[in-house]
């Protein structure tokens, strides 16, 4: 059973999807996930494919589906809106430069 891999990622609001590049680390089947296609910022678009998975940030773990490329082509993953926005509170700060994930009370 793979462990948890540690990444770095952009948070994107304006994605909808978090996106990242694939690596054979990864120890998934890249083509059983749901293959879609995104448009990327030069209007062109990639091939996606689609996994549920157990995700972790902070001392948060969750389910979230996750699409991974190989032909991502920023240098850059993406956390994008769907499932992580709806689990978290992500609040920007400019000033202070920095980005919080924040679980509500309940």
């Amino acid at each position: 059973m793979l462990e948890y891999i540690q990444l770095e990622a952009y948070v994107d609001s304006g994605a909808s999807l978090s996106i990242f590049s694939y690596r054979e680390e990864f120890e998934i089947d890249l083509e059983k996930g749901n293959l879609v296609y995104v448009t990327v910022g030069d209007g062109g678009s990639i091939p996606v494919y689609i996994h549920s998975m157990e995700v972790e940030i902070g001392k948060e773990r969750f389910n979230a589906e996750i699409g991974f490329s190989k032909r991502l082509g920023i240098g850059f993953n993406i956390i994008g809106r769907r499932d992580i926005f709806d689990i978290f509170d992500i609040c920007f700060s400019d000033k202070k430069r920095e980005i919080r994930f924040l679980m509500e009370e309940e």
